[in-house]
């Protein structure tokens, strides 16, 4: 697969996972969030980068 088809946009995730645009940007100037890849004045996500985030951020049954 070509790497340029792994890579997202904002727009993309947010479509494709729910995760709003607006936190992406957010989590990004404070450090935190999906790591992601600036090429010139664009963002973009690594579909594995997002996948690993979420596994992160999934909370189990007896932790909640």
């Amino acid at each position: 697969m070509n790497i340029a088809k792994k890579l997202l946009s904002e727009k993309e995730v947010e479509t494709i996972y729910g995760l709003n645009a607006r936190t992406l940007q957010r989590e990004r100037t404070v450090g935190s969030g999906i790591i992601y890849h600036k090429i010139g004045r664009r963002v973009k996500y690594h579909i594995e980068d997002i996948e690993k985030y979420l596994q992160q951020k999934r909370v189990a049954e007896n932790e909640r």
